[in-house]
């Protein structure tokens, strides 16, 4: 995997980001300030649902990529994988989640807070909140239960994509799922981890057809497809009140078939950006929503363009000092931990 194409992910990262931001934005404006008219409200209310699941895709090839090189220093990779992704991910959840428990934090900032019980304290220090109390400390948090629990699966998805027809055998699982899911959804109308599996399958299938299909189409129209992607996502879904879950599934698998047929980007300039914001992503994503709060219940900021100035600036310090002070040093002792660097 070389930087190039490390690139062409982080501007996927770098988008998916962007929709989670503008999606928990608009809402706010137009609770706190009466910002937005109901058009603008239907087009970003599935936005960030786009990036999340574009979160999906990218976590597992990424992942795919990084068992790939623990894979060449050690037979039984498991354990390591766990180690790295536990450290990676639970330490800065963990600060979010007690940061939102003393400051009295509302999920999202056009709700008013909610009492916490240990119940649902526990499930979402564990990110198995999805299964036990279904509500989350800090609206973010919903998706990292859903990475969690996919992880467990993860290093055996690995060794099935990197047989001689490994991306056959993944389609097969995902069509699988997607039976299951069509199942499940007549029997019972919700899903929960089911409606995602085959979005984490998507980049799955991606690693293992990577080396076979031909990359035909030119960089410089990758971060234009992908928000064209995420646009119609979004508006397909303007006049539904929750996301189609199969209509991500369609979406996951069109993106992890885009991502092979892009050349690798070479933009310098771009690649930086893209790459620094990717690398501070996780601070932004679970960050922005205190920040909101900050904004608008301890400033109170009435100007709409400031609030959102203020939103993406602040975001992107608190994430940069999050990442150096906390992120990075768990980081490097899950890789100590976890089986080299």
């Amino acid at each position: 995997m070389n930087n190039t194409e490390l690139a062409n992910l982080d501007g996927l990262r770098t988008v998916a980001i962007v929709t989670v931001l503008i999606d928990h934005l608009v809402p706010t404006l137009h609770y706190q300030l009466g910002f937005g008219s109901p058009m603008l409200l239907a087009l970003t209310a599935h936005i960030g649902q786009a990036g999340v699941l574009a979160f999906f895709v990218h976590t597992s090839l990424v992942l795919m990529f990084s068992l790939e090189r623990l894979a060449e220093k050690s037979s039984s990779i498991a354990l390591g994988f766990y180690i790295r992704r536990f450290f990676r991910i639970y330490p800065l959840s963990w600060v979010v989640i007690a940061c939102a428990l003393v400051f009295g934090l509302p999920s999202n900032t056009w709700r008013t807070p909610e009492i916490m019980s240990p119940q649902i304290v526990m499930a979402n220090l564990l990110l198995v909140q999805n299964v036990f109390t279904k509500k989350q400390v800090i609206q973010p948090l919903w998706s990292l239960a859903y990475e969690a629990q996919m992880y467990i699966v993860l290093p055996a998805l690995y060794y099935l994509a990197r047989r001689r027809l490994g991306g056959a055998y993944i389609f097969m699982v995902t069509a699988l799922f997607c039976i299951f899911g069509f199942w499940l959804a007549s029997k019972t109308g919700h899903l929960n981890m089911a409606a995602y599996v085959p979005c984490f399958l998507a980049g799955v299938f991606c690693f293992a057809t990577r080396k076979y299909v031909p990359r035909v189409l030119p960089a410089q129209f990758w971060l234009v497809t992908v928000v064209s992607l995420v646009a119609v996502y979004s508006w397909v879904h303007r006049a539904e009140p929750e996301p189609v879950y199969w209509m991500g599934w369609i979406y996951c698998f069109v993106l992890a078939i885009l991502i092979n047929l892009f050349s690798d980007s070479s933009f310098v300039g771009l690649n930086w950006v893209t790459h620094r914001i990717a690398k501070y992503s996780y601070g932004l994503y679970l960050f922005h929503v205190p920040v909101l709060y900050l904004i608008f219940s301890v400033f109170q900021v009435k100007d709409p363009f400031v609030a959102s100035a203020i939103l993406f600036s602040l975001t992107l310090v608190v994430s940069v000092l999050a990442y150096h002070f906390l992120e990075e040093p768990f980081i490097e002792l899950g890789r100590r931990f976890g089986g080299g660097r």
